[in-house]
């Protein structure tokens, strides 16, 4: 055992600090006394006091409450012993009266900061017990210093049974048996040992493990973060580290994971169906435009035609609504998604001219449908549009995107429910777009005037664009 360790264990008990503050104030009164009684003439100048204070500090320090008395009655046996003693001089009162004062005011500031100190780590002790999430912290050489109320309902460990214990005891609770924790592993190093799904947040490490021994051996899914203790060097003293029950979350995922692969399969299955009962009536058409040439059945014909590709339509934007939201977000060069939802359009005699090069937004990466769909707006028939424009305005409150076109525009009328799913009109895919662009909190709004074309603004926040 270390001899640090050694005179902690000695200290921590209090009939060893009282007896040793009463040795050594017996030691140091003593040797004053001696050296007054043999007459030493340097018994009167500061240095021989210093001693003096030693136990004066152990005791403010130790005990603050009573640091004070201790230093006015250790300073007035001090006084009347050294005054009775001392050979007669003309300033002797006041000198030792002097040295008294001192020995009083050395008590008192180090009793003073000794409760601030006190205060702090209560402080600290009371902000890491009422945390919500369980959470303990170990020294340097791996022994408990903390373990709150959350740790002990969790584990059923009392932090009586556990303060002070060292040799990875801690882990038992958690794993059965005595191994490095995440903590330990900040203080050591090599934290992916262990941990496989480990990861670093700033200075902080967090893991995910399961561990059979919790909630009365049913097992938990448990989430681990820690990070270094340090001091006002910035040297390592210890660690901290919390622990959460994350069992519900996993749960409460994987149940979703399997509801979306039922219903992916579901409507997977669906528009299979669809599609195929599709393709009959595409060939009951097709040969009735071949049978009849009367132009009253060929209209009507043409009529159920253009009934099967709204069809054939909706069952696209049923897929795309099924890959919403499966790839995470992204930075996306708008430039780039323009592009791409262009590509698969005919725009006929339509020019399409964006001006979004170095922009890049934090969107889902189904962006280009988004623009698909606007340009579907401008590229219908009846807006006769000849010119589609896109380009941004960067303002206080964030990036507007503008798509906009000169045909006839969007009626007043239509634009209150634009962006709501309904059968085919102004419309007719715009829903879809709205709700891609929702997932990162991207709105969308018409502002075109009616006669002088449409104008789409793509509202993105502030912190979700950047120009590159």
């Amino acid at each position: 055992m270390k001899i640090t360790d050694i005179l902690t264990t000695f200290v921590a008990d209090a009939r060893n600090r009282t007896a040793l503050i009463a040795g050594l104030a017996a030691l140091t009164l003593g040797g004053n006394l001696l050296a007054m009684v043999i007459g030493t003439p340097e018994s009167l100048l500061p240095l021989p006091t210093l001693p003096l204070t030693i136990p004066i500090i152990l005791a403010s320090y130790w005990y603050p409450r009573r640091g004070i008395l201790f230093s006015v009655c250790f300073g007035a046996v001090y006084a009347v012993t050294t005054y009775l003693l001392s050979p007669p001089g003309p300033l002797l009162a006041y000198t030792i009266l002097l040295r008294a004062i001192l020995l009083v005011l050395i008590g008192g500031v180090v009793a003073f900061l000794a409760a601030k100190l006190r205060e702090s780590e209560q402080q600290m002790n009371q902000i890491i017990e009422f945390l919500p999430d369980a959470t303990f912290a170990i020294d340097r050489e791996g022994r408990v210093i903390a373990w709150n109320r959350a740790i002990e309902e969790m584990t059923g460990v009392k932090k009586e049974a556990m303060l002070g214990r060292g040799d990875y005891e801690y882990a038992v609770p958690f794993y059965g048996e005595a191994r490095p924790v995440l903590a330990d592993l900040i203080l050591h190093g090599d934290p992916e040992n262990g941990y496989p799904s480990v990861r670093r947040d700033g200075d902080v490490l967090v893991a995910e493990v399961y561990t059979p021994l919790l909630r009365s051996r049913r097992g938990a899914h448990i989430r681990f973060a820690a990070t270094a203790l340090l001091d006002r060097q910035g040297k390592v003293t210890g660690a901290i580290e919390s622990i959460r029950d994350v069992s519900d979350e996993v749960m409460t995922e994987a149940a979703l994971q399997n509801a979306s692969r039922q219903l992916s399969t579901l409507t997977g299955i669906l528009r299979t169906d669809l599609a195929n009962r599709l393709a009959v009536l595409y060939g009951h058409l097709s040969l009735g435009v071949m049978k009849f040439d009367d132009p009253a059945v060929l209209s009507f014909i043409d009529d159920l035609n253009n009934a099967a590709n709204g069809i054939r339509r909706q069952i696209e934007i049923s897929r795309e609504f099924r890959d919403i939201g499966t790839s995470p977000p992204a930075w996306i060069p708008v430039q780039q998604a323009v592009r791409k939802g262009a590509a698969n359009l005919s725009f006929g005699g339509v020019s399409l001219e964006a001006w979004t090069e170095r922009l890049e937004i934090f969107a889902d990466p189904h962006l280009a449908t988004v623009f698909t769909h606007l340009f579907e707006n401008s590229l219908a028939p009846a807006t006769k549009a000849e010119r589609i424009v896109v380009t941004y305005h960067l303002r206080p409150e964030g990036c507007a995107i503008i798509v906009e076109d000169d045909g006839t525009g969007i009626p007043e009328t239509e634009k209150e429910g634009l962006f709501v799913q309904k059968a085919e009109s102004y419309g007719h895919g715009l829903f879809l777009a709205h709700e891609i662009l929702a997932i990162t909190g991207i709105a969308i709004r018409e502002t075109g005037t009616f006669g002088t074309g449409a104008r789409f603004e793509i509202l993105v926040p502030s912190e979700g664009y950047r120009v590159v």
